[in-house]
């Protein structure tokens, strides 16, 4: 797929439509292959900060899919979430989207494709084979009352995260200024502390 087939398929003329939810799932979540170049030129044009708000959204309930008691896949779908998360957010020269819309591609390759789940329905000896989408699809649906399943994800553990993409992005900006607001926040509370004391003192 092209990037003008691309464009065609996410129903939107030109990148700055790409703003909702349900953009980023289509991009993710299709089953043709899309040129790295054509994600490149969609990430390129998209207006900033946009990617961040959507994988972030669209992560999120990704993560609500997962089985309650798989913290492993959990944890590698939080890391890879926070990494396409920093990326989005330090975009800025060619290398930076050229890298972007690189892992974008790569995460699609193995969400959809490569990694590989056993589900085993829990009143059947028979397992299939399935990717990493489908699996929690059917999690999803076993949350709302459907059939009730066993998950091996261990053969799809094994995602290549860059050690430049972790070294550069361990926590997303809004994470950062949570995190500085409420050292600020304790610096008062102490600063406050001190003074009270002071004066009891006198």
């Amino acid at each position: 797929m092209d990037y003008e087939e691309l464009l065609e398929y996410l129903n939107i003329e030109e990148p700055v439509e790409f703003e909702y939810f349900e953009n980023f799932a289509d991009l993710i979540e299709c089953t043709e292959p899309i040129s790295q170049a054509a994600i490149y030129k969609l990430v390129k044009g998209v207006p900033e900060g946009v990617f961040s708000e959507l994988i972030e959204g669209y992560f999120n309930e990704t993560l609500d899919a997962c089985p309650d008691s798989e913290i492993q896949i959990y944890s590698l779908l939080e890391t890879i979430k926070r990494a396409l998360i920093g990326l989005s957010e330090n975009l800025e020269d060619e290398n930076d989207y050229v890298f972007f819309a690189d892992e974008i591609a790569r995460f699609r390759d193995w969400y959809l494709v490569d990694s590989k789940v056993s589900v085993q329905p829990k009143d059947s000896e028979i397992a299939k084979q399935m990717p990493l989408i489908d699996a929690l699809a059917a999690s999803r649906l076993e949350k709302l009352g459907g059939i009730e399943n066993n998950y091996d994800f261990s053969e799809a553990l094994d995602y290549p995260l860059d050690e430049f993409i972790m070294s550069i992005a361990p926590l997303s900006r809004k994470e950062e200024e949570y995190e500085l607001e409420k050292e600020y926040e304790l610096d008062n509370e102490e600063e406050y502390d001190d003074l009270e004391f002071e004066e009891k003192e006198i």
